[in-house]
């Protein structure tokens, strides 16, 4: 029974060892994680705040002293105002003591003489030149016009124009009775030349000839050259109508009849600011059918292109042979929708010098 007893001891002695070295174990482990836990949450708080940057604007960089003060005298010279180059001076109407050197001789000039005719004749050459420009006649150009255009004069109507648009009515009638106004068509071609010859080199222009076909010289406005003036004068020596048709091989022509209408729209789409038409008054419809086209349609078409215009254009209708109740109502036709254009007989225009 003492051994029993001897061997509980033991191991009673051993569990409590066993038991004594767990307890120290959990011990140790428990305050070395304490301590952990102490070192890493002092390190936490301990590190200091990073303070945000202070933006601060840099001062623009200065010119150096001289040079800033040079710029404010050249700002003050530019804006200061203008002053007389004269100085005020004293001066003293007393005999000088001092002695003054002699002046040098100088080559004496004699003057040139003018009698009066001379000088009346002087005039008369430097007026004659003036007026270069103002035409001869009623077929030639004049000069400029301060900055309107260049002063024109055709059949004895004068205007001033940019771009100006000639339209001629070719038909029989109008031959006829052009012919019997002693200004036969052949005699408006040369007037037409003249005209051409003579436009300023600022001015666009555009030839049209019409009856119920019509045709363009160019299809728009050709600025006033020497090669395109050449070539509208050959167009008007080779095509332009004077037996009241319009001659074979035209170019630039529209067929199908579409009468006078469809050509005054195809001349106000390239915005003219002058047109002359030529014609007896009696423009027809066209597209086949042989009759005359009122004046109030006219007038309610002209009115409707003129509307569609930047600037109104000039309108001035040269009649020939026309009816004493067409004229009047053509003459109506250009007060309300001419755009300061004229009415005139081609009868009583002056004959070409």
């Amino acid at each position: 029974m003492s051994g029993v007893a001897s061997d509980n001891s033991v191991q009673r002695r051993r569990r409590k060892l066993a038991f004594t070295v767990l307890v120290l174990s959990i011990a140790l482990h428990a305050g070395f994680a304490l301590l952990a836990g102490i070192w890493i949450v002092a390190k936490r708080f301990s590190v200091p705040k990073e303070t945000p940057p202070v933006l601060t604007a840099k001062p623009a960089s200065q010119p150096p002293a001289k040079e800033k003060q040079q710029t404010m005298q050249a700002a003050a010279f530019e804006g200061a105002a203008a002053k007389s180059i004269l100085n005020d001076r004293i001066f003293s109407t007393r005999t000088s003591k001092l002695p003054l050197p002699q002046l040098p001789s100088l080559p004496s000039f004699a003057p040139p003489s003018f009698t009066q005719d001379a000088l009346n004749q002087s005039f008369l050459t430097d007026a004659t030149t003036l007026a270069s420009g103002a035409g001869t006649g009623f077929g030639i150009g004049g000069g400029g016009a301060s900055g309107n255009g260049s002063g024109v004069s055709f059949l004895g109507v004068q205007t001033n124009a940019k771009r100006i648009v000639l339209m001629f009515d070719i038909s029989k009638t109008v031959a006829g009775a052009a012919s019997k106004a002693g200004m036969p068509m052949e005699r408006i071609r040369e007037e037409t030349t003249r005209l051409v010859e003579a436009l300023g080199v600022n001015t666009r222009f555009g030839l049209v000839e019409f009856a119920r076909n019509y045709a363009f010289f160019k299809p728009e406005l050709l600025p006033s050259t020497a090669s395109n003036r050449t070539a509208a004068i050959h167009w008007l020596h080779t095509f332009f109508a004077t037996e009241g048709a319009l001659p074979k091989g035209l170019p630039n022509i529209v067929t199908g009849s579409p009468g006078f209408l469809v050509a005054l729209e195809a001349v106000f789409k390239l915005q003219p600011d002058s047109v002359f038409i030529i014609s007896d008054g009696c423009m027809q419809r066209g597209a086949g059918v042989s009759s005359t086209i009122p004046i109030p349609e006219i007038e309610q078409t002209l009115a409707r292109l003129q509307a569609s215009q930047p600037i109104r254009a000039k309108v001035f209708f040269v009649g020939v042979g026309v009816h004493p109740e067409t004229e009047k109502a053509l003459k109506q036709l250009l007060a309300s929708t001419g755009g300061g254009g004229s009415y005139s007989a081609l009868s009583n225009a002056p004959r070409t010098r």
